[in-house]
């Protein structure tokens, strides 16, 4: 696939950047929106994202306050967790195709709905079955906060900043989970817990609002508009022909960029209000029906680079969940004696690592992607990107080990939250990476590829919560971290595996992966 082109006219005297996927000619294609609009569109689901996680995460400092006004133990709030996440799984499931097939803000907003329920079950709470009950609905309803949010991410989105745009999303989710638990904390000394899920209410409420009256519906079918770049010279199309190309560029053909001035202009008018904000798009590219859309992500699991990345997330969130189900464990008890206010700080080690995550698998891997690519004469491959994923198993296994068995020996609390950094690093930094190499290396397939990896996230992640406290208990706290640290290790050195022979891979699953494609598109089994 070529990325990037060196212009040979008086016009064009510089290296430039081939815009992938090929805008549409009309202003309504998602991809010409202007700079203020596709801001605003980051902004608006990142912040509804952030509290859509809010409400459903921001309750590690109250556990031990919950132990005894619900008359239950930290194992079944642990299972509680679980539940959440897999809920949100299936929610996947079943509300994503929706995304897919009949546009992005339905499912932000049902989901909206279910999440407002689940906060006024969780005001209620007397015991732990209406725990479960907040759980199960809140969870359900989270879903486009991991999975919509991505595609709509990238509809505004060329692949030479797809790293960034994901990397903003992880971040989003990553504050969403660990920053509420810091206000969290002050509340419940302050006000009561109760009064956490009063202010959720209101400013979840107030957010869902603003998204139904501002945010534009981005799913846009290409396919039926003229592309707006004229073809490739002759020079590029014979490059093209050349070994160093992927087996996916005729599904994918480059375009000369042309500079800002010479790009044709639309001359149609934009949708008007009511049909931006409209709740219903259907997608024609898209053939195959709603049942056969939820479950045909499965066909994916054949194909490696899919399955590697949904292992990988599944493997981070279980990260996450650990964090969320043993910080008040570890550090309500002696030595450290913390508070709900003083639990809520920890996480903002993590958080900062985070920051420094998004610009490790963001900036640096977008970077490093066109300068790799214009090495190899503007041919791209998505391997490029995991050369900044080589970082990801020290910084996760040695972030694990700092945190765990800090506490457990009872260290200053300084070097647990050395560990939350490191984790926050490697959760923000391998994500953007992982996933971008799984949706570059088969492009036709994202919304699948986006299900499916959020799917067995979830589903995988929510399983193993359950075992948390258990494990805990059987191996002890110093044998149960050493073994995380080592499975996080290993899973993620196994990048390198796909550095060395993921073009032989791809190539060995083209066929399959052009039927998958062609399925999709034709409807046909």
């Amino acid at each position: 696939m070529e990325l990037t082109s060196t212009g040979a006219g008086q016009n064009n005297k510089s290296d430039s950047t081939v815009k992938i996927p090929m805008p549409a000619n009309t202003v309504n294609d998602p991809l010409n929106w202007s700079k203020g609009k596709k801001l605003w569109h980051y902004a608006i689901l990142s912040l509804w994202a952030f509290l859509a996680n809010a409400c459903i995460v921001w309750s590690a400092p109250v556990w031990g306050v919950w132990t005894v006004a619900l008359n239950t133990n930290y194992t079944m709030l642990t299972y509680g967790q679980a539940l959440l996440v897999l809920m949100c799984g299936f929610g996947i499931l079943f509300i994503q195709p929706w995304a897919t097939k009949y546009g992005r803000r339905l499912p932000f907003l049902f989901g909206s709905i279910l999440i407002l329920i689940g906060l006024v079950l969780g005001r209620m709470m007397t015991d732990i079955k209406l725990y479960f009950a907040y759980m199960i609905v809140a969870g359900f309803g989270s879903a486009p906060a991991y999975a919509t949010i991505n595609l709509s991410f990238l509809d505004v989105t060329f692949l030479h900043r797809r790293g960034n745009a994901i990397s903003i999303f992880v971040l989003v989710v990553m504050v969403g989970n660990f920053l509420p638990p810091l206000a969290a904390g002050y509340i419940a000394d302050a006000q009561g817990w109760e009064w956490c899920f009063q202010y959720l209410l209101i400013f979840f409420g107030a957010v869902t609002l603003l998204f139904l009256f501002t945010a534009d519906e981005s799913s846009f079918a290409r396919n039926d508009f003229q592309a707006r770049n004229p073809p490739v010279r002759h020079e590029i199309e014979s490059t093209q022909t050349q070994e160093k190309q992927t087996f996916h560029q005729d599904a994918e053909k480059a375009h000369d960029p042309l500079p800002e001035s010479e790009a044709p202009t639309p001359n149609d008018q934009p949708f008007p209000y009511l049909k931006r904000m409209t709740l219903f798009r259907y997608n024609p590219d898209v053939k195959i029906g709603y049942w056969r859309l939820a479950f045909s992500m499965f066909e994916l699991i054949v194909l490696p680079a899919p399955t590697w990345m949904s292992i990988q997330f599944a493997l981070g969130s279980f990260v996450v969940s650990l964090v969320l189900t043993t910080l008040a464990t570890f550090f309500s008890e002696p030595p450290y004696n913390f508070g709900p206010s003083t639990l809520g700080l920890m996480p903002l080690a993590l958080l900062i690592g985070a920051g420094t995550g998004t610009l490790w698998g963001g900036l640096f891997t977008d970077w490093l992607l066109l300068r790799l690519s214009k090495k190899q004469g503007g041919m791209y491959e998505p391997e490029h990107r995991l050369w900044a994923y080589l970082l990801m198993p020290f910084a996760g296994a040695g972030g694990v080990l700092l945190y765990g068995l800090g506490a457990y020996n009872g260290l200053h609390w300084i070097v647990s939250c050395l560990g939350l950094f490191l984790i926050g690093f490697y959760l923000d930094a391998s994500t953007p990476i992982a996933m971008g190499y799984a949706l570059d290396s088969y492009p036709d397939l994202e919304d699948e590829v986006v299900q499916l990896t959020n799917f067995l996230r979830n589903v995988i992640c929510g399983a193993t919560t359950f075992g948390i406290q258990p494990w805990l208990e059987y191996n002890g706290r110093r044998d149960t971290i050493i073994i995380i640290a080592v499975l996080v290790f290993v899973i993620n050195l196994s990048s390198i595996g796909f550095q060395i022979w993921g073009k032989q891979i791809r190539t060995m699953t083209a066929e399959r992966y052009y039927v998958l494609r062609d399925r999709s598109r034709s409807g046909h089994v």
